[in-house]
């Protein structure tokens, strides 16, 4: 198969779903003042205290500055002197980013706004409360300490075999974002590796099916990424429609939830067989740090979104090992928190051949560079609710937004960023 997918930065437009256009000077006037006034501007203020005023613009000039102040927000007509940031964008596309189909993210790699003052770091300042007052979304609390259902500390380090129970698995999982299972798929481990090597071997660049990198240090050229995998492999397809661990494993997230075999990026692999100090370029995804699968929007249609993860090989303090952040699912994060590793609920999750995780696709989580000599192959079945599969018809996703879509050569978020100030 040869099939090839044009950029499509239409692809999950709030419209196409039937969402009300906002009107941009009645919602400052009155919904947003409204939506203030009855909680949610008390809701934001811990994060926004010492935070300079930011606006947002329209290219015809109307323009609204939002000012931290008396413990909740102030919206204003114009843009105040004292604004560290502004920014403009077309009104569809403020509109998409108040329905959560278009966030911070998807936002910059579509090109859809502009810096006329500051930068991604200004706007950092106010992106969660923005994104609270918009589509609800709560703040993430990096000191906020996870309880289980008891009431005590979740020990977030626990990890569980198919003899536990499902109610404390779902539990743990619902809680934390993420969950490890131990030796789940230990029994068909061989088999999938023999067949996520196969699809390597047979993968050629310039389809759907794969994305591609080059390796600096060995001047090796390889696909770090194979996608729809389970359109290309009877073994996949069945383990994410038939196999009865997989839809034990889905049931714990307590919503239902369809298998998306060729939307978004359909089943994928995720391939690293390169060493500590090894050089990547030109694509940033190769070793991707903090992000969230869903971080371009589409929430309110996507969400809860999980991804299953069996892990072919062991992924340790000598590869690249799987991070999460706990309790960061559902919720809006500032990018500064992002740059570290050292937090109270960031958790490195050592797996082993045929352990499986299972997270939220919104939880911040990362796959760093190796730090040792060891590789990884790891297997991702994705299950999205329902209605993302009439939110995109085959072959789309969000990832249409992205600078290089097709071709694996991807450019980070900042670096786009750059270029809109």
């Amino acid at each position: 198969m040869n099939v090839q997918s044009a950029r499509d930065l239409s692809a999950g437009d709030f419209r196409s779903w039937g969402l009300p256009a906002w009107d941009f000077d009645l919602f400052h006037r009155e919904e947003l003042p409204n939506r203030i006034a009855t909680g949610a501007g008390a809701e934001v203020a811990w994060d926004l205290l010492g935070a300079p005023p930011i606006a947002i613009a329209l290219p015809d000039g109307r323009a609204f500055s939002y000012i931290s102040r008396d413990g909740s927000v102030a919206i204003e007509p114009g843009v105040r002197d004292e604004a560290a940031c502004v920014l403009e964008m077309p009104e569809e596309a403020w509109q998409a980013h108040v329905h959560e189909f278009r966030t911070v993210t998807g936002l910059i790699l579509s090109q859809s706004v502009r810096f006329l003052r500051g930068d991604m770091d200004s706007w950092d300042i106010w992106a969660p409360a923005l994104r609270r007052l918009y589509s609800g979304n709560p703040i993430y609390n990096p000191d906020a300490v996870l309880l289980d259902s008891k009431g005590d500390p979740l020990d977030l380090n626990r990890r569980f075999t198919l003899a536990d129970d499902d109610a404390e698995m779902s539990d743990f999982l619902n809680t934390a974002g993420f969950i490890v299972v131990r030796g789940a798929m230990a029994h068909l481990r061989n088999q999938i590796a023999d067949e996520v090597d196969r699809l390597r071997a047979e993968a050629r660049e310039g389809n759907i099916y794969s994305w591609w990198v080059n390796n600096e240090t060995t001047k090796e050229r390889f696909p770090y990424r194979l996608l729809y995998v389970s359109e290309l492999s009877k073994l996949i397809r069945s383990l994410m429609d038939e196999n009865p661990i997989v839809k034990r494993l889905a049931a714990l997230t307590r919503a239902p939830l369809a298998p998306v075999h060729d939307r978004l990026e359909g089943a994928l692999c995720v391939l690293k067989p390169f060493k500590a100090g090894e050089e990547l370029s030109p694509s940033i995804a190769g070793n991707l740090h903090w992000h969230a699968d869903c971080g371009m929007g589409g929430c309110p249609v996507t969400c809860p979104a999980i991804n299953i993860g069996i892990h072919v090989d062991a992924a340790g303090p000598e590869s690249s090992q799987f991070w999460a952040l706990a309790g960061s699912q559902r919720r809006s994060i500032h990018d500064h928190f992002k740059r570290g590793i050292d937090w109270r609920n960031a958790i490195a999750l050592d797996t082993n051949p045929g352990d499986v995780t299972v997270h939220f696709t919104c939880m911040q989580h990362a796959g760093p560079p190796p730090t040792g000599d060891n590789g990884r192959r790891t297997l991702y079945l994705p299950f999205y609710a329902p209605a993302t599969l009439r939110l995109f018809g085959r072959y789309q996703g969000f990832q249409q937004l992205l600078p290089g879509f097709g071709t694996g050569e991807i450019p980070s978020v900042t670096a786009v960023a750059k270029e809109l100030i």
